[in-house]
């Protein structure tokens, strides 16, 4: 008979990649896809009402593009694994988890003046395992991020199984840090 325990998964905290990166890939693509088609729109057309609408149509359809790869690229702190998956293009996605039992190392980066102003960064977690690491970029707090996955590893399976929600992880915390206050 097996006594192998399986967990309900919960969320406990979901972000996307930082706002400013599709707003970016926006700026790109209106540059390198929409700026050179509303130039050959105006020498085909020779005007500047079909130019303007050209360009107008393309730019929506390129930020919508990259609203909806944004929409579907998440981080996902669970109360027993953490679960990465990007949306490279429209039909390549690209997914990992490592489980907190399988965490060894966990760092955090931020590599310019603008990932500080900004308020982003990357997250790497190595795994115990040696199946590879971990990498989140473009992290939004990530700082509070690293913290949350450090609190939790802390904590056996069982313990983090009753953590439905980031207040129940920090009444826990205050709990066993702090002795019962009643």
């Amino acid at each position: 008979m097996s006594t192998k325990q399986t967990f309900e998964e919960k969320i406990l905290y979901k972000t996307h990649q930082h706002w400013i990166i599709p707003v970016i890939n926006s700026l790109k693509l209106i540059v390198l896809v929409a700026l050179p088609m509303t130039v050959v729109t105006y020498f085909l057309m020779y005007s500047w009402i079909i130019t303007l609408w050209v360009f107008l149509f393309i730019s929506g359809i390129v930020v919508a593009y990259d609203h909806y790869l944004w929409e579907h690229s998440w981080l996902m702190i669970g109360n027993q694994k953490v679960t990465l998956s990007i949306r490279n293009w429209l039909w390549s996605q690209y997914a990992m988890n490592i489980r907190y039992r399988n965490i060894r190392d966990s760092a955090v980066s931020k590599n310019s003046i603008w990932w500080y102003f900004f308020k982003y960064g990357s997250l790497f977690i190595r795994s115990s395992a040696n199946d590879g690491e971990f990498r989140a970029s473009y992290v939004p707090k990530v700082w509070k991020i690293y913290a949350l996955i450090n609190a939790l590893s802390r904590y056996s399976d069982d313990e983090r199984a009753r953590f439905s929600s980031i207040e129940d992880l920090h009444d826990h915390h205050q709990r066993s840090e702090f002795g019962n206050q009643d």
